[in-house]
């Protein structure tokens, strides 16, 4: 808990003067940790834990739920990079919250069918360009003086490549392991907005 709480007074000390300074409102996002397999928000109710969420982000309340089963310790052990990548992931989506951009993907969505194959593809857009901002925020602190080193950054890529959409059989909505990996790895080496829109990408870059 400690850890987390750390973490995201660190995210919104980052971000605040990057949004003021493009013009934006900033509100800091708020955190949850909860205990159990399901967790339940304004936004939705949702089976958190290994094979499901591993955490969420709600926009209605502007919080991140980090369940204690959606990120396990005896999984993930001290590698806190993991639980920062994570964690720096579900900010990327509060970022798109306050930018409008989260909005303006529903609101297609909607119009196309979340389900549809264009639907789908907004979807991976948004979770893909949460991926490039988690790995700017990880390439931000590393051999900074701090703890993380680049011995963590390849822990936490080599985590995210395991990610994405593992699961054959659900909806495509996330992108495929290797992209979910590059594009975190993009914000990571690159470190630069621009470098994380997705939205202008073809789509082979977000399959």
């Amino acid at each position: 808990k400690i850890f987390y709480e750390t973490s995201l007074q660190c995210l919104n000390t980052a971000w605040k003067p990057f949004m003021t300074a493009a013009g934006f409102e900033f509100r800091p996002a708020t955190l949850s940790i909860p205990t159990g397999t399901v967790v339940t928000n304004p936004c939705n109710t949702y089976e958190v834990g290994p094979g499901r969420n591993p955490a969420l982000y709600c926009g209605t309340d502007e919080t991140i739920y980090m369940p204690l089963v959606g990120m396990p310790a005896d999984k993930y052990g001290d590698q806190a990079v993991i639980y920062l990548a994570m964690l720096a992931h579900e900010y990327g989506h509060h970022i798109q919250a306050l930018t409008g951009t989260s909005g303006e993907e529903y609101k297609q969505a909607q119009a196309l069918g979340e389900q549809s194959a264009e639907g789908l593809e907004l979807s991976r857009r948004l979770e893909l360009q949460a991926q490039c901002l988690s790995g700017m925020f990880v390439g931000s602190i590393v051999e900074t003086g701090g703890r993380f080193t680049v011995a963590d950054y390849q822990i936490a890529l080599d985590d995210n490549a395991t990610r994405g959409d593992w699961d054959p059989s659900a909806p495509r909505d996330h992108g495929s392991k290797a992209h979910f990996g590059g594009w975190w790895d993009q914000g990571y080496r690159l470190n630069k907005i621009g470098e994380c829109n997705t939205w202008l990408s073809p789509a082979s870059d977000v399959s």
